[in-house]
């Protein structure tokens, strides 16, 4: 695995479950750059922190997942887990 892959997961890994809960509806909405469309919701609900972080890496790659997990983060208040995120970039 990626750094970046690993440090998501690491990340994903240590929300409780109702923060795995918000940080999948805010991942839902996010707004993000030209080019990309958000992961449907419907298709984010049954994922636990190993299946997310797969998801995240395929649809955004491990550069654009890592910023965008990152921006979620920040968005929840979690900014110590953000910042993890952000000193790999």
């Amino acid at each position: 695995m990626g750094k970046k892959r690993d440090v998501i997961l690491e990340v994903l890994e240590n929300l409780d479950p109702s923060e795995l809960k918000k940080f999948k509806l805010k991942l839902a909405v996010v707004p993000l750059r030209d080019g990309f469309r958000n992961i449907p919701r419907g298709s984010l609900v049954a994922l636990d922190p190993v299946d997310l972080t797969d998801k995240l890496t395929a649809f955004y790659r491990e550069d654009y997942g890592a910023e965008i997990t990152a921006e979620v983060l920040r968005d929840m208040g979690m900014q110590e887990e953000a910042f993890r995120l952000q000193e790999l970039q």
